[in-house]
């Protein structure tokens, strides 16, 4: 039985924070779904797609084999399939959300068949509903990546044409893009910052590439993770091995405040809710040892924090025009 956690608001305007799941081995790649009011998260070492109901508290899942399962995005036009990346490969899937196999599992792309060790990691869709997704190296130990072994990529959505804009990287996280589409932000995380670039939202290009909040001058523990935009087009950051949310204005590189969680591995938050209010945020316990499980029970967990006084914004849907051969 999942023993949940609530958080006791100190003063009033003080957000709450409480667990909703049970726990996985490596929450990450939350998404939440406006259309179907429904939570998609996966489990990175366990190799599934999560679907969490926050109307009933049911989660469902599927099982992936070959690889982690690192990003989840549904399909523009349709309520039953996702974009799905599994180890080097990016899947078209169709399921139901409450069936325990996908109807069909189809392979779009592929990358990077001369590193074995790589795995796609974080990634979104733009507005205009193009891919971007990154890799990152091989993880012998968790959390000691192989650096500079990965790459960000950007897929055509109408000729499935991947294009590479970076290259090497070490762990690709933390992609969100401002309101005006004129700047894509970005993660590179054993850099501990977070970076803008000038984005052309009908081209893809990314150019003049800089540095909008550094982890290590605020004294900041732990890495940069997944990251997501509210409605002022301010960013809140994952920490990993921090047990935090970070809320930074990037056009002042101001730290507004900071969220504590009862898990140190945060990897990825999202607004979400009827009003896009709640914001959502995965955790790992994936590599801790029997004691510090022990000492963070709910690591693994998905929380749900409220009472932030701000709404995020709906994310996109990735187009798919061109049907998988």
């Amino acid at each position: 039985m999942h023993v949940r956690y609530v958080s006791t608001a100190a003063a009033p305007g003080t957000p709450v924070v409480r667990s909703v799941t049970p726990p996985v081995d490596h929450g990450e790649g939350c998404y939440w779904d406006d259309r179907t009011q429904v939570l998609y998260f996966v489990d990175i070492a366990g190799e599934l797609v999560n679907r969490y109901n926050p109307a009933t508290g049911q989660v469902t899942n599927i099982h992936f084999e070959g690889g982690g399962v690192s990003l989840v995005v549904p399909v523009a036009g349709s309520l039953d399939e996702l974009v799905v990346t599994r180890g080097h490969d990016v899947l078209l899937v169709r399921w139901d959300g409450k069936s325990a196999e996908p109807e069909s599992v189809k392979v779009i792309i592929s990358v990077e068949a001369d590193k074995p060790g790589n795995r796609f990691n974080d990634g979104k869709a733009d507005t205009t509903g193009r891919l971007w997704l990154g890799t990152m190296g091989p993880e012998p130990v968790p959390g000691d990546v192989t650096p500079n072994q990965g790459s960000l990529y950007s897929v055509d959505t109408n000729s499935d044409n991947v294009v590479t804009h970076l290259s090497p990287v070490s762990v690709s996280n933390g992609l969100i893009w401002s309101h005006d589409d004129k700047f894509m932000y970005y993660i590179d995380s054993p850099t501990e910052h977070v970076d803008v670039f000038d984005y052309d939202i009908v081209t893809g290009d990314i150019s003049n590439r800089r540095t909008v909040f550094d982890l290590t001058s605020n004294n900041i523990t732990g890495v940069p993770d997944g990251m997501t935009i509210d409605a002022n087009d301010n960013l809140w950051v994952a920490v990993f091995n921090g047990a935090k949310v970070l809320n930074v204005n990037p056009r002042t590189g101001e730290l507004l405040r900071v969220v504590d969680i009862p898990a140190d591995r945060v990897t990825d938050v999202v607004f979400g809710g009827s009003d896009l209010s709640t914001l959502y945020v995965t955790t790992s316990r994936y590599g801790l040892s029997d004691d510090e499980v022990a000492q963070q029970p709910l690591a693994g967990t998905v929380f749900e924090v409220t009472g932030l006084g701000v709404r995020g914004v709906a994310g996109h849907t990735a187009i798919r025009s061109v049907p998988p051969q």
